[in-house]
């Protein structure tokens, strides 16, 4: 007898323990630390933190450090080397970023108190997590015209309106329906990186100097074999020299740590070139103009009508330079973007396609030196639509300008 009420005492704590098990919530989610970087001097990222979320961690039994990556270089060399460990885009790297534990969930920005609450109440989390939403709330902003995303590796990035709960995205992810990242998740830049580079071609400085150059060549009745030659030094030198401009903007944007900022700075400035190129065919005597340097233009002359082949290695190396100031904003804007690849053999990659789109017309041109005829047509050609390709490279320019700024920043 006292063996069969053992048996059923064990048997009661068993089933008592299984449907304690079923029936009784999930325990909440818990974290130990969280490392926050942000700026001391944003007024409205020190009451969001300070008067909000830091108080509703420590609630939470989080422990909190800050970082001020405006007076401290290192915070924010600490903060880029935690943002590429754990790959988070380019797109959802805010100006707060708060990484619970290490990374397991990064809020980016202005999280609403009600979205991390859904953190720590989740019944499961992926390994990893990001939340972004970058507009600061507190300045009066309408939330519910605003947006938050959520991101976990491999998996695409998803939005949400700010009054949807995080519990959308958990019972999406949980039932397979995120869908995966793309292979080639940056395949989306290439259109812009050909179209860009193709832009910044147009260039009236260099083919009007080309132009120059052949046609001086011609008048020293020179062979076609050797016009081809010095055609094709020239276009590589100034490839080249363009190539090596870009390195060092790439390095020095790397340097910065504020690829996002320059990449608008860039854009910014494309869209200011792009009206400026606009004014001058309308008012010509607007004093800034996008063309070769004055100063430079007989140094230019000098070296191309030596027409030996150091001296198209140094004009061209000179033309390289000196066409910079007409388009380099959208050097800029587009440099800036590919510094925020993941790798710099990626965003390198990017930039050596768009140099070759950049002398893609003087290739095109350079084709047509054989034909004396021909080429004479496309200076005529150059001369009398210069103003209209200004006008139509300056309406370009300000779309591709905000084109960058709307969809790639």
């Amino acid at each position: 007898m006292q063996k069969l009420l053992i048996s059923f005492a064990g048997l009661a704590v068993i089933a008592v323990s299984v449907f304690y098990l079923l029936v009784s919530p999930a325990q909440a989610k818990t974290f130990s630390r969280a490392a926050i970087y942000y700026n001391e001097a944003c007024g409205g990222c020190n009451v969001y933190l300070k008067e909000k979320l830091i108080p509703f961690l420590q609630e939470r039994g989080v422990k909190v450090k800050m970082f001020d990556y405006l007076n401290d270089k290192s915070a924010r060399q600490a903060m880029n080397q935690r943002q590429k460990q754990l790959g988070i885009p380019f797109e959802l790297q805010s100006h707060i970023m708060i990484f619970l534990d290490e990374g397991e969930v990064v809020l980016g920005g202005h999280i609403p108190l009600v979205r991390v609450a859904e953190i720590f109440q989740a019944k499961k989390l992926p390994d990893q997590l990001t939340l972004f939403q970058d507009k600061m709330l507190e300045m009066g902003i309408d939330s519910e015209v605003v947006n938050y995303f959520v991101w976990q590796p491999g998996l695409a990035v998803r939005e949400y309106p700010l009054a949807e709960s995080l519990d959308t995205y958990l019972a999406e992810w949980q039932a397979g329906k995120i869908p995966s990242v793309d292979e080639d998740k940056n395949k989306s830049l290439w259109p812009l990186i050909l179209s860009a580079g193709l832009l910044d071609g147009i260039n009236p400085c260099a083919i009007a100097v080309l132009l120059f150059f052949v046609a001086f060549l011609f008048t020293l009745r020179s062979s076609v074999g050797r016009i081809f030659a010095y055609g094709l030094v020239y276009i590589v030198v100034i490839y080249l020299t363009y190539l090596g401009i870009g390195l060092g903007l790439f390095k020095a944007i790397i340097l910065s740590d504020q690829p996002h900022l320059m990449a608008k700075i860039g854009a910014g400035l494309v869209i200011v070139l792009g009206l400026i190129n606009i004014i001058n065919v309308y008012w010509s005597r607007f004093p800034l103009k996008l063309q070769i340097p004055k100063f430079s233009q007989g140094a230019l002359r000098h070296w191309l009508t030596r027409a030996t082949l150091p001296a198209v290695i140094v004009g061209a190396f000179l033309v390289g330079l000196c066409t910079f100031p007409c388009s380099g904003g959208i050097y800029v804007a587009i440099v800036s973007l590919l510094a925020a690849q993941r790798t710099f053999w990626q965003g390198f990659g990017y930039l050596l396609v768009y140099n070759v789109m950049f002398v893609l017309p003087l290739l095109l041109l350079l084709g047509l030196a054989g034909n004396r005829y021909v080429l004479g047509r496309v200076a005529a050609w150059q001369s009398r639509s210069d103003q209209r390709v200004k006008l139509i490279s300056g309406i370009l320019m300000v779309v591709l300008g905000i084109a960058i700024w709307w969809w790639f920043i």
